[in-house]
This record gives C-alpha cells, structure tokens and sequence, in this order.
C-alpha cells in the first residue's frame, strides 16, 4: 500500500527551517497509534523490566485500550508488554466510550516518582459525543490507574491529541486540538493549557496566535535550549485532507511555550489523493541527539480502514546561524559558534565554501551539544562577499546554511599632514587615503559654496595607501583665495569631508 504511495520531504529556508526528516523502511506498529514513550529505570525485581532500563512506548488500538511495548534497536521494531495499561474499565473509571490519543510524561522527582498520562477521551449520550481529556499516574509505567475528575471539559467541543512538555520553568504545558468555532474538522485549531502541579489541573486553555489554519494533530517537543517545537499534521490550501506535516518553533526567549514561528516548508507529506497522515509523534532516538518521527499513514485504497504506524529520523544536521555573522578579511584565527538542530555526538565537520574555494576549520571543533558546535575559521586573504557554511555529521548526513558568513573588509581612512598651508611660502597639505579593497577613489577639493576647485584624484586605486599633495591651486594653476577649503574624499569604505586652511 505505501510502496505505491509517494511520500516526500521538503526544505524550508534557512532562517526558518528544521531538521529535514527521512522516512524510514518498513511498518512499525501495525494497527496501532504511537503516541507516547517514557525512559524507564532499571528495576531488577520485576521480571518485565530489563535490567539497564528501557524506553517504554504506549500505544492506542481500536480507540478502546492502550498498550505497551519496549524497543532494544533504536525503535524499529517493539516487543509488546503482556496485557492492557489503560482502558474504559480502568478504576477510578470514568464516563468513556473509546480513548482516541495520549501523553505521557515522568512525574518528579525522578527517577521513583511515577508517571502521568494525560489522554483524550469521548463518551456518548442521547444528544451527541462528549470529549473530555483525563488522566492517570502509575508508579511503575505498567499498572496505571485513573486519577479522579477531570483536567479538561470539552463537552461536545472536539478535544483531540494531547501533547505534554514540561518546561523550562518546572510547569507543564499541555499541547491539543480543538475546535475554534463550530465543531468541523475546518475548525480545527492548536491550543494549549498550562498546569502548576504536573497534569493533576490545567488552567484554561487558549488557542496558540500565529497558527492559524486546519489543523489534524499535534505533537511537541523541547529541544535542548528550551524552546519548544510542535509538528501538526494539515491540509494544503483549498484541501481537506491533512496531507501535509508541518512545524513550528517557539520564539526565542519564550520561556512558556506560548509564542510560535512557522517554519518553511513541509516536514513530510503525501498526495491527498492517495491518503492521509495522522497521529505525530516525536521524541529523541537513542542516541540522544537525533529526533525521530513516528506518524500513521492511511491509504484511501478499498478494504482498509486502519492505518500502520511508520517513522522517520532527522540524520542530517540543521546548521541555523553563524555567530559572528561578519569578519573582516585582515581579522586573522576567529572563533565562531555555530547553533542549530542534530549535531552528531561524534564531533561534525565543518567547511566553509564560496564558489571554488573551500576552508576547513582552524584547529578541532568542539561539540557543545545537539545545538552548538565552536570552530575558528582563518578568513585572512580570502575572497569577500557570502559563504556557505556545510556541516557533516559523522553518519555522512550533511546540512548548508546558505550565506552563513559575510567576509568583508576595513573602512578607509583619510589623514592630512599641514592643513594650514601657505602657497607663497611653497608649503603643501599631505594627504593619505588608506584603502582596504582595491577600486574607485575620488578625492577633489571644493569651496564652502560646494565649488569645484580641483580634482587631485579619479581612478581606480590599489589596496593600501594613496598618497596625494595639494599645494593650494586649482585646476587651472591658479592659487587660490585664502579661506577654508573642504577636501572630500569617496572611495572603498571612505566617504569623508576634510578642512584645509589656505592662507597667502
């Protein structure tokens, strides 16, 4: 079914752009919906754990029950837990019919504090659904049971795809979809709420400014430097089918995950003709710096009516800026930071190209984090303008940020010697304009009224200094009036007015 289907990924531009996400061979779950995993310490009296820890994965099959399962190979592919974690009958109960999405976070403190899963849920009644989002701890990630209440009434408005993240500052804040106006999946809107004490209550929710259009899911999460980045699967312009999936990264300094950014482009998508994407899920791969996609994928093709969970990883680094952005070409040995998305744990290599010419770094490059790499680069001599900055992974996987650093160079200065000149007494100002890039100069002398006295120089220049005299004539040989004289001198970074005092 998905072999005949043509999946691609798309680049945004770099100012805006995240990781690029490739799609990975193969089912991982079947009929199943993955939405949640939780890294789970060792605990070696029970016989279901293993004894150096685990991430666990939570999964939704037939909207009824929710189960779990572990990976030993990146999350490729799953063992299953024996029995059922959550389900309609799980006490406290409470009023549902069918459990449609889930979040799970760990509860503090850590490790032996528990975890909270915050689901979606409908019930029916007489006049209609009910959808309301609930929650439940468990001590263990196994044996769950319901807290009391519940965190969100929805009552017949559409609440779906409940995404955690805890923040920054300690709260957590609760990602979902909802309906903004009358519940029509057109309607659809990201909203989000915040909670004081770990998912037990949200405050009021609101819907998230900047995004604006048809949403399906959602699904968030906090990159290292704390901002926030939520995938959503949606529709194209003048469609309805959510065959696109898209991104958006908070603003840098929102520390409440509040304040969002599209980002270029489409992170995966399919032909709305062919089926439809659903259920995102995102979370760091094992080996810490990469993140991982999981999503489902339902044809529109005759006798299917269930989707298989498939995945998709960020390999390729996301370079996102050149600290500093400009460096002048005299500047010599200087170091730079560069900051983005999936850096390799094993040190990328860095190089710096502008047509035909390439410059690998001065020294090693040092690995902050999945975010920030330091090099030096030595740019003495090189040619001015733009460059491109390519980072390569050591998976090969590699990433340009376009014009990532400007080469440019000093601006011009001009410098008299005696301008206080005395024609008669045969003395002359000595001028010096020191130029830092070969080109154009003009230097000309002008009365105070703005009249041409003299030209002293209009051609092309060579880097370094030009030297010129000027010993009170004109361009006819006349000597001038005694007065003040303006000297003004445009060139290569040079644009400068200069008095001259003739007296006779």
């Amino acid at each position: 079914m998905l072999k005949s289907v043509l999946l691609f990924l798309a680049l945004g531009a770099p100012a805006q752009a995240a990781p690029v996400l490739i799609k990975e061979a193969g089912i991982r779950l079947s009929s199943a919906v993955l939405l949640g995993a939780v890294n789970i310490p060792p605990d070696h009296n029970n016989p279901l754990q293993i004894a150096d820890g685990i991430t666990r994965f939570y999964y939704i099959r037939g909207s009824t029950s929710v189960h779990s399962a572990f990976t030993n190979d990146e999350g490729q592919s799953f063992v299953d837990d024996p029995g059922v974690r959550l389900s309609s009958v799980t006490a406290p109960r409470v009023d549902i019919t069918s459990i449609t999405a889930l979040s799970v976070l760990p509860l503090n403190p850590v490790p032996g504090g528990g975890y909270r899963m915050v689901y979606t849920a409908v019930s029916t009644s007489p006049t209609g659904n009910f959808y309301s989002v609930f929650s439940a701890t468990s001590a263990d990630g196994l044996a769950w049971a319901n807290d009391t209440g519940t965190r969100i009434s929805g009552g017949s408005d559409f609440l779906g795809s409940p995404s955690l993240i805890k923040l920054g500052t300690g709260q957590w804040r609760l990602y979902y979809v909802q309906n903004s106006g009358a519940n029509t999946p057109s309607n659809y809107r990201i909203f989000s709420a915040l909670s004081n004490n770990q998912g037990r209550d949200f405050a009021a929710g609101s819907q998230l400014a900047n995004l604006n259009g048809q949403v399906g899911e959602v699904a968030a999460i906090k990159r290292t430097d704390n901002r926030i980045r939520i995938f959503y699967t949606a529709p194209l312009t003048n469609e309805t089918t959510n065959s696109t999936l898209l991104s958006a990264l908070s603003s840098p300094g929102d520390v409440d995950g509040a304040v969002f950014l599209s980002e270029t482009g489409m992170r995966l998508a399919t032909t709305s003709a062919s089926g439809f994407l659903s259920s995102p899920f995102v979370l760091r791969s094992t080996d810490t710096w990469r993140w991982k996609l999981y999503y489902n994928y339902t044809p529109f093709a005759a006798g299917v009516s269930t989707a298989d969970v498939f995945s998709a990883s960020a390999y390729a680094p996301n370079p996102e800026a050149m600290s500093p952005r400009t460096v002048l070409r005299t500047a010599g040995a200087t170091p730079f930071t560069i900051t983005g998305d999936n850096f390799s744990s094993g040190v990328p290599t860095l190089l710096l190209s502008q047509g035909g010419t390439s410059i690998a770094p001065t020294g090693v490059v040092t690995r902050t984090d999945d975010q920030t790499l330091s090099a030096s680069f030595t740019m003495t001599g090189q040619p001015l303008g733009l460059w491109n900055l390519t980072v390569v992974n050591d998976n090969g996987y590699s990433g340009t940020l376009a014009n990532a650093l400007k080469v440019d160079f000093s601006p011009g200065t001009v410098r008299l010697t005696d301008n206080l000149i005395r024609p008669r007494n045969g003395t002359q100002t000595k001028i010096d304009a020191m130029t830092f890039n070969a080109g154009h100069l003009a230097v000309k002398l002008y009365t105070l009224n703005g009249g041409l006295v003299k030209t002293l120089y209009d051609d092309y220049a060579p880097e370094g200094t030009t030297t010129l005299f000027w010993d009170g004539r004109t361009g006819l040989g006349h000597t001038v009036a005694s007065g003040v004289y303006l000297l003004r001198t445009v060139g290569q970074k040079i644009s400068t007015s200069d008095k001259i005092v003739v007296i006779k």
